[in-house]
């Protein structure tokens, strides 16, 4: 048995069976308070999820739950950015991750194989990696140092054995993905390259077909099909089932909705149809939990979509049937990967960003020859409708947050569009670990600073002021000296 297998089943075989349990955020919706809504419902999950929070929510959280097994779900390590070791702040990521993880008593921490910063570029939400050999390479290798910083941090507590497993998530697609593999194949070569675990997120799959795939299966089923037919299942360790919904300036009356990955969204049947596809598959040998992912969302949709989760026959089979699929033959590539120069790679992410950013042309970009399959009008909508609304509004409306400052510019006929190309004029070097707030807050100084002047002391007061509530609410002392 190659030793990446073994190592990964070694380290999964430490990890109990989970069952079914819910993704949650500590806040949004109240965790504490969910729980007993569910328990009062009499559908306790198996087990939760959390995602990134600070220690102390982390460890509240905790210790009202010490019955209850958690996992946890990170952020803030780019694993697809073959500079991830060079430009990045990687170390004290991963410390967090170990931080976290350990005041939950984690034996997973799942993160998605996506990035928002890369090339020197930050986004809001996760745009997908490359879907090259060469990308799979750059993620399985960075995987591996992550995980070898996840088991030494652990080993200078004096508890080795309590380093969670990395678990890397199929990411979803916005409108659009890059690459010259199916993300089946993609990952596939990420697993004969890392002893790491994945989570297998139904509603992402179908992103994938919706925009990269669609063409060559006119069918989900078989699309479905062939995936599984090369994904490594055997290195499932978790499965998601999420809401999917329209941007706010979607059309419902699509023949075919253009729905992107949204967890305060109701989970449409197509998804259950898919779910139950992927846990009848006999591969799926190491699966140790599946969750309803509902940050966000509202708590009687929470009920009653779990209750439906609950009473859906397939999941417990697949639970019950994990162990005895185990012995079967693991998924493997047996033919190595070429290794590619991270420089060229890091070089194609950078223009990826300018790409998906509107800044560059894909006809005259490095990576045109990556664009097979793609949707441009999926592009278009991205770059044109969704990402000018994830900068200015994500995370604390602009036109909020400086309502003065944003009339004075409309006055002046400055827009939108303006901050936008200001954010993606240049490449920007990576010093600090990734909060989208504080980066929006530095992008928006910036800006003033060069669009408005005469402005720029009335935002930098203001900033600074949001920034320290900020801090106060969701910072921790270990990372507190590392903001810029």
């Amino acid at each position: 048995m190659d030793s990446l297998v073994e190592g990964f089943a070694a380290r999964a075989a430490r990890i109990p069976v989970h069952g079914i349990g819910l993704s949650v955020d500590v806040f949004s919706p109240d965790l504490l308070e969910l729980h007993r809504t569910l328990e009062q419902a009499g559908i306790r999950p198996d087990y939760l999820e959390i995602f990134k929070a600070p220690v102390r929510d982390l460890a509240r959280v905790r210790a009202a739950l010490p019955g209850v097994p958690l996992a946890y779900h990170a952020e803030g390590l780019w694993l697809i950015d073959p500079a991830m070791r060079s430009a990045t702040p990687w170390r004290q990521a991963v410390e967090t991750i170990a931080r976290h993880a350990e005041a939950i008593g984690a034996g997973w921490a799942n993160h998605e194989c996506a990035g928002k910063q890369f090339g020197g570029y930050s986004f809001g939400t996760y745009l997908p990696p490359l879907l090259t050999n060469a990308a799979a390479t750059a993620v399985a290798a960075n995987a591996m140092w992550a995980q070898e910083g996840l088991d030494e941090w652990f080993a200078r507590k004096g508890r080795p054995d309590a380093a969670p497993l990395l678990l890397l998530e199929l990411p979803p697609l916005t409108y659009f993905g890059f690459g010259n593999l199916p993300v089946s194949e993609f990952f596939a070569r990420i697993a004969e390259g890392a002893s790491l675990g994945l989570v297998l997120d139904i509603g992402h799959l179908w992103t994938h077909w919706r925009y990269r795939e669609r063409r060559r299966f006119r069918s989900l089923e078989a699309f479905a099909a062939e995936f599984l037919a090369t994904f490594p299942l055997d290195r499932v360790v978790q499965i998601h089932l999420a809401g999917l919904g329209l941007h706010e300036d979607g059309d419902p009356a699509d023949p075919l909705p253009h729905w992107i990955d949204r967890h305060d969204a109701p989970v449409p049947a197509v998804l259950f149809d898919l779910l139950r596809q992927v846990l009848g598959h006999p591969a799926l040998a190491a699966l140790k939990g599946i969750a309803l992912e509902v940050d966000t969302k509202a708590v009687p949709a929470i009920v009653e979509e779990f209750r439906r989760l609950l009473e859906e026959p397939a999941c417990r089979k697949a639970l019950l049937n994990a162990p005895e699929r185990a012995g079967l033959p693991m998924t493997m590539v047996r033919e190595r990967v070429a290794g590619s120069a991270d420089r060229e790679l890091a070089e194609l992410y950078g223009a990826y960003a300018r790409v998906a950013s509107g800044r560059e042309s894909l006809e005259q970009s490095a990576i045109a020859p990556l664009g097979g399959g793609l949707d441009p009008e999926g592009l278009h909508r991205y770059f044109t409708r969704y990402l000018p609304h994830e900068l200015v509004c994500w995370g604390g409306d602009l036109a909020e947050l400086f309502p003065a400052v944003w009339t004075s510019l409309e006055k002046r006929g400055i827009t939108a569009a303006d901050f936008l190309r200001f954010w993606f004029g240049r490449p920007r070097p990576v010093a600090a670990p990734y909060d989208f707030f504080y980066v929006k807050l530095d992008r928006w100084v910036e800006f003033i600073g060069e669009a408005a002047p005469d402005l720029m002391g009335q935002v930098q007061k203001e900033a600074e002021i949001l920034r320290a509530l900020h801090t106060e609410l969701n910072d921790e002392p270990a990372v507190l000296g590392n903001r810029t």
